[in-house]
């Protein structure tokens, strides 16, 4: 039987028998997409913040966390080597299908790196367990592309779509109690090392899903040639030569900015005494987000200008083989932004700024919850994990969700425009309220007061210390949650329905990229000042979202009516 027909068949044998509806019970399908979720969020949830908790526990300062949480940027760059995972057979396991073929190996190696953390003593191993993490961060953020793919494809149609999407959240969502409330609440009673194998375990049970799920069937000779005739149309209008040449620039540029990134996380791990993490984000920051940011939308920009007046460079013509990788990168990297500039011009930078800074106040302290929630030093609560279980994975989640629903009535009753302006000052505002925490919850503790909540935690006997943490928690994920729903709009809004998956995997890898630089300078601030500083540091930092959200409120307001003649942006995102 054929790889097709194969394919075909697995497809056939996942449909529920007997015209019963769709269920994870008769549907192997949706239990397999339930599973798979867990496995995408399982590392995330251990990389960004678990680990951290460990090492709080371990006393490892604030700075060396900060610096450790670039071993997830993989997370911010997987767009890079998507393209590559789209079309590439698995070794050993191709047999098993395209995308099922990655899924074993993927979970296998990734639990293997859990695996791997529970053999570390953070006090004398941190070098090995950053070399896990970043392992860890790799892999999973590759099984995310598969898993998105195969998702995608195995979906029969729109409705289809929902609810395997739906399932996907629903399992990554798990791995948050499982990972984050779970893996705090294990440590308590039987310690880190035990907890971390246990997760390793679960990751590696969630292959279940992998063995169970059917290979989507492939497009035709036909179809799959119309696909790439569309993914190639925008950059033949493009000399050859310049394409590569942008190209080449900006790989050089990322390059330079991972070693520096990563010779840094280094030194600072092996000589934390001496490693300057402020000073270090402060001369090389900017650079860095030059190089992986400014420099592909300033090629972009040239692109554009050589299309009109074009310059020949004379230079030899690649192998084919060079030139389909540097097709590929061109695709991944530069194209979408291409597109984005050339649609809206010299707006595009205006959306390039709040897409790097909306979510820059949360972001670049998320490594610093478990320290701030668990620690004892410079105005830290000093909470026990199972206290910080209960609070951050339990009610945070469930108010994650209720602001993710609350997103959806700011966006209709406001308006896409004046929503983004209350979701990035929000942004801000959550974290004034940790920085009130901090100082010893003054405002918090007269809310409790007002609002007689403070007799309601007495009265399921938690403390006033539970009450506080809780109701900050409780205020900051569901504004965090309504403003991730009204940024998602927004993001949404910008892309090109013909460009949309490479396009948003760009933009929306971004979002974290400037708050994952600066939480080593974060770190080192907390060290020196404690957390109400760096929590009023993080909110005026805030200040630049809503500046830039009221910038595009304005724009927006200066464009044409839907029912008057266009004339400025002819784009149906807009």
């Amino acid at each position: 039987m054929t790889p097709d027909k194969t394919a075909d068949a697995a497809a056939a044998n996942s449909r529920p028998k007997g015209g019963a509806k769709p269920s994870i019970f008769n549907d192997r399908r949706r239990l397999s997409m339930l599973l798979l979720g867990i496995s995408s969020g399982l590392p995330f949830t251990v990389v960004v913040g678990t680990l951290a908790a460990w090492f709080t526990a371990a006393h490892i300062s604030t700075t060396t966390i900060g610096v450790l949480s670039w071993s997830a940027l993989s997370y911010s760059f997987n767009f890079l080597w998507s393209p590559v995972m789209h079309r590439t057979i698995a070794p050993v396991f191709g047999r098993m299908g395209l995308r099922r073929g990655w899924f074993v190996p993927l979970q296998a190696l990734i639990s293997l790196c859990m695996l791997g953390f529970s053999t570390l003593d953070p006090k004398t191993g941190l070098l090995g367990i950053a070399a896990l993490a970043v392992a860890a961060s790799f892999l999973s953020a590759t099984f995310d592309i598969v898993v998105n793919a195969w998702r995608i494809e195995t979906a029969k149609n729109g409705d289809d779509v929902n609810a395997l999407s739906t399932l996907y959240q629903a399992g990554y969502r798990s791995s948050a109690f499982i990972g984050g409330a779970g893996a705090l609440i294990a440590s308590d009673h039987i310690g880190w090392p035990f907890t971390l194998v246990v997760l390793a375990l679960v990751m590696l049970c969630t292959i279940g899903g992998s063995v169970i799920a059917p290979e989507p069937p492939r497009p035709d000779a036909a179809e799959a040639k119309a696909i790439k005739g569309e993914a190639d149309k925008m950059a033949a209008t493009f000399s050859t030569e310049w394409r590569n040449l942008i190209v080449v620039i900006v790989l050089i540029g990322w390059a330079w900015a991972f070693w520096t990134l990563g010779s840094f996380m280094i030194d600072a791990i092996q000589h934390p005494e001496t490693a300057k993490a402020g000073a270090f984000t402060k001369a090389y920051g900017p650079w860095i987000v030059f190089v992986t940011v400014l420099l592909p939308a300033l090629g972009s920009i040239w692109l554009l200008r050589m299309r009109a007046k074009p310059i020949a460079l004379g230079l030899p013509a690649l192998p084919a083989k060079a030139q389909a990788i540097a097709n590929t990168l061109f695709g991944a990297v530069v194209e979408p932004l291409t597109e984005l500039i050339s649609r809206k011009r010299w707006s595009a930078l205006l959306a390039l700024g709040l897409i790097l800074s909306f979510m820059f106040p949360v972001s670049i302290w998320a490594s610093f919850a478990y320290p701030f929630y668990m620690g004892d030093k410079g105005g830290a609560l000093g909470h026990t994990a199972t206290e910080v279980a209960l609070a951050s994975k339990i009610i945070g989640v469930l108010a994650t969700i209720a602001g993710v629903a609350g997103g959806g009535v700011v966006l209709k009753v406001l308006g896409r425009n004046l929503a983004l302006v209350v979701g990035a000052a929000g942004t801000a505002l959550a974290c004034l309220l940790f920085a009130d925490l901090a100082s010893g919850a003054p405002v918090i503790d007269g809310f409790l007061n007002f609002t007689h909540l403070g007799d309601l935690f007495r009265l399921v006997g938690l403390n006033q210390s539970m009450a506080r943490l809780c109701t900050a928690i409780t205020l900051e994920n569901m504004t965090v949650g309504a403003a991730g729903v009204v940024y998602v709009a927004f993001l949404t809004s910008i892309v090109n329905p013909k460009y949309a998956a490479v396009q948003y995997a760009l933009l929306g890898s971004l979002t974290m990229l400037v708050g994952q630089l600066g939480r080593p300078a974060l770190g080192a601030l907390i060290d020196e000042q404690g957390f109400t500083p760096a929590f009023l540091f993080a909110a005026s930092l805030g200040v630049v979202p809503v500046i830039l959200s009221i910038g595009e409120w304005i724009r927006n307001a200066r464009l044409p009516k839907p029912d008057a003649p266009l004339e400025a942006e002819p784009t149906a995102a807009e």
